[in-house]
């Protein structure tokens, strides 16, 4: 903040850098406007382009189900692409996965939900017997987890 209140950061930006990122965002605009046009649901709302360049397509997949449909269905995807005159020299597919760190809070997998145990009385009894011995805390836990108990041993204070 400043002594009359906020700035635009651009203000402080060479106006060549502007001029670049505004053609960036227009060409960026363009290419998802025309992705949408020709993609259909769900691949549209599961991917979304990054960059068209020399006839290659860069798309950014939110998991890595959705990219393995989008490039499945790559031949059916560009031939599509191919009647709009905007990827006419269209030839090739670049598919990666949304980096985890970039989904917002609302794209993240749900957190899975522990379902009791299936294993039968006697085998859950043997498997906690066996976990009582294990030195190893981490092994010792998955164990009782497996046999659906609760670690009871006191843990170390440190």
């Amino acid at each position: 903040m400043t002594r009359n209140g906020p700035k635009n950061a651009g203000a402080h930006l060479p106006s060549t850098m502007l001029k670049r990122a505004g053609v960036h965002m227009d060409k960026l605009s363009s290419l998802l406007t025309h992705w949408k046009s020709r993609v259909e649901e769900p691949l549209v709302s599961h991917s979304f382009p990054v960059s068209y360049d020399n006839g290659r397509l860069s798309l950014r997949a939110d998991t890595s189900a959705w990219a393995s449909r989008l490039r499945h269905d790559q031949a059916r995807i560009m031939t599509t692409l191919r009647g709009d005159p905007y990827f006419q020299d269209l030839h090739e597919l670049y598919v990666r996965v949304l980096p985890e760190r970039a989904r917002t809070a609302r794209e993240k997998k749900p957190a899975t939900i522990s379902l009791p145990s299936r294993i039968p009385d006697t085998a859950a009894h043997l498997i906690k017997s066996v976990a009582d011995d294990i030195i190893d805390p981490a092994l010792r836990k998955a164990l009782i987890r497996l046999a659906g108990a609760q670690d009871r041993r006191p843990q170390p204070k440190r």
